[in-house]
C-alpha cells in the first residue's frame, strides 16, 4: 500500500501562473496529480457563474469541496497532489483541518506578482470560457493583495516559471508551506 503524500495548494490572482507552477512542482514527485479548479468548473453544465463574480460564492464552495475530496483521495493513495485555483485562506484552513483528521499534510503557496505582470500574462491566455477582462483580474488581485498572510506562504511569482517552481519546492521541503 502506498504511503500518504502531501497536498500542496497553489493559489493566487489570475495570470500569476498557478497552473504552470503546479504542473512543474507536480513533476518533481515520482507519483503526482494536478487538480485544477478550472477543470471542475468546466464540468458545470448549466447555471454556471463566472467564478470571479460576487454571485459565485455557492458555486465556488461546491468546486472547493469537490477539489478537497479528490485531493485527499489521491493523497491517501500516495500521489503528491497539487491543487490550483483561487483558493483563499478560509477554504484552505478547512481543507487542512480535514487533512489533519485523516493524517494528511496540507501545504499552501500563494503566488504573487504585481498587477501589470498578472494582467499581461492573463491577456496572453487563450483557454477558458471567458476572455480575460481587466476589472475581474484586478479585483481578484486586490483581494489577494489585501490578505494578511504569513509571509512563509507567499511566493514571488514575477520571475520565470522555473525559478518560481523552484521557490515553491524549496519552501515546501523546508516545511514553510505547511498549514498548521
Amino acid at each position: 500500500m502506498p504511503s500518504d503524500a502531501p497536498i500542496i495548494v497553489v493559489s493566487g490572482p489570475g495570470g500569476v501562473g498557478k497552473k504552470t507552477i503546479a504542473d512543474l512542482v507536480a513533476a518533481a514527485f515520482g507519483r503526482s496529480v494536478h487538480l485544477k479548479a478550472d477543470d471542475l468548473l468546466a464540468s458545470v453544465v448549466s447555471g454556471l457563474v463566472r467564478p470571479d463574480s460576487p454571485e459565485a460564492e455557492q458555486q465556488n464552495e461546491a468546486i472547493g469541496g469537490a477539489l478537497a475530496v479528490s485531493a485527499m483521495s489521491f493523497a491517501r493513495d500516495g500521489y503528491a497532489t497539487l491543487v490550483s485555483g483561487y483558493l483563499f485562506p478560509d477554504g484552505v484552513a478547512g481543507l487542512a483541518a480535514a487533512c489533519g483528521e485523516r493524517g494528511l499534510s496540507c501545504h499552501y503557496a500563494v503566488l504573487m506578482a504585481d498587477l501589470e505582470t498578472c494582467w499581461e500574462r492573463a491577456r496572453g491566455k487563450v483557454e477558458g470560457r471567458w476572455p480575460p477582462e481587466f476589472e475581474p483580474v484586478a479585483n481578484v488581485h486586490d483581494r489577494f493583495s489585501g490578505l494578511e498572510l504569513d509571509d512563509r506562504h507567499v511566493i514571488d511569482a514575477a520571475g520565470p516559471a522555473s525559478t518560481v517552481s523552484g521557490a515553491v519546492l524549496a519552501a515546501f521541503r523546508a516545511g514553510n508551506l505547511e498549514v498548521r
